[in-house]
């Protein structure tokens, strides 16, 4: 008797399991209805000389001026690969003409002197960034498809970025004014003594120390009066904003709120400018208030559009307790966002999430809510998914089913 009962019991609960289980599982009706929205890619190669696939980016895009193109992780070969050749298409035929990154800005605008002057070496001027994310041939090749279509147009893109998060370049751009110049070095000596003796690492300066930094930045302003190129006196003067940033950087809110005002910064001192912002899927999100993405929405609205990028499974390049290698990525799990994505069977596309918000069908509301979708950064996680509104977060999300690690140009 024990026995039949216990049977039982394990059959009912082996049914609600396998019914749990298909409840994860879009149904051939939803599949059917996603794929309405869908506008499968035919590669993620840059440079392809067929094009026609991403034509449906001149309907998304429109009129905007500002286009956030995102990463579920820094280290995915084929992520970075679409971007550029989404950036590529976006330079040639929508007159983008500022490609601006995650990196911080007065090292990312040196490259400017390689594509457009064919002065100094692109590997010398990524190695430059502090970070490996950009030290890559994927990066690279895109660096020199940028030199190539500068030399061959009027119309040259520039190379910038809008991080804060180092006060080195920008105090060597300032430095570089006092030599020119024949300026006395009393002023700047004292800035270099207390940004290098007072940094406390990631967390920002104390408010006596900031005070201090701040006085001696003022000095510093004023030598601007005396310069007459214009390029030279805006890039001199943003160079005193990023070490005034920096001083204050102490969390993800504050850094994002900064590279929110760079990209500003950019558009109101580039004109006519229209500029690809590319970072992590979290900075380009429209819809975590304390992201890059929300004040740049917030201010221009219609004129920014923004990509979250995702893929199902493969391995990326991550750095753990510092040390930079190739990481197997957590496959997605059934339920979340890339597992429904990829039942579908198109191994590259781009979801229209704006308009499947606009019809609120009920056969998506699967995607309007929030559901697991990986969030990772430069490291790894044991668990790199989070539940996230992807339709309040972007626009439209470029999905790619597999990926490799990006192809570092030196070891670390």
């Amino acid at each position: 008797m024990k026995i039949k009962i216990y049977l039982i019991i394990l059959f009912i609960f082996s049914f609600y399991a396998i019914q749990a289980q298909k409840g994860n599982e879009l149904t051939d009706e939803q599949k059917k209805y996603i794929t309405k929205f869908i506008y499968p890619l035919s590669t993620y190669e840059p440079s392809t000389a067929n094009e026609e696939d991403l034509k449906v980016l001149d309907k998304f895009i429109g009129n905007s001026k500002i286009v956030g193109l995102g990463e579920s992780t820094h280290g995915s070969s084929e992520v970075y690969k679409m971007k550029y050749r989404i950036s590529e298409y976006l330079i040639k035929n929508l007159n983008y003409n500022i490609f601006s990154l995650e990196a911080n800005m007065p090292e990312s605008y040196l490259m400017n002197n390689y594509i457009s002057k064919n002065i100094d070496s692109p590997r010398h001027i990524l190695s430059g960034m502090y970070f490996w994310l950009w030290q890559t041939q994927e990066t690279l090749n895109f660096v020199e498809w940028l030199k190539i279509y500068n030399e061959n147009t009027n119309n040259k893109v520039l190379f910038d970025g809008f991080d804060m998060q180092h006060y080195f370049g920008a105090l060597q751009g300032i430095r570089d004014i006092y030599k020119t110049n024949n300026y006395e070095l009393d002023d700047f000596n004292n800035l270099f003594k207390v940004l290098k003796e007072k940094n406390r690492g990631q967390r920002r300066y104390t408010a006596k120390n900031q005070v201090t930094i701040n006085d001696l930045l003022d000095k510093v302003s004023q030598k601007a009066v005396n310069i007459d190129d214009a390029e030279i006196k805006k890039r001199y003067l943003q160079n005193i904003t990023i070490i005034r940033q920096k001083i204050q950087v102490g969390s993800s809110v504050t850094r994002d709120k900064f590279m929110a005002e760079n990209i500003d910064w950019i558009k109101q001192n580039y004109t006519p400018s229209k500029i690809i912002v590319s970072a992590h899927n979290f900075h380009v999100s429209k819809e975590n208030s304390f992201s890059m993405g929300f004040h740049i929405n917030k201010k221009y609205q219609n004129n920014y559009v923004n990509f979250g990028f995702a893929f199902y499974e493969g391995n990326y390049t991550a750095s753990i307790n510092k040390k930079v290698g190739t990481f197997t990525s957590q496959t997605a799990p059934q339920g979340s966002l890339e597992y429904n994505l990829n039942s579908l069977n198109i191994p590259y596309f781009v979801l229209d999430l704006k308009s499947i918000k606009a019809d609120n069908n009920e056969l998506g509301k699967w995607i309007l809510k929030k559901i697991l979708f990986r969030k990772t950064g430069s490291g790894t996680e044991n668990n790199e998914f989070r539940k996230t509104n992807i339709a309040d977060s972007f626009d439209y999300l470029v999905f790619i089913n597999k990926s490799t690690h990006s192809n570092l140009l030196t070891e670390h």
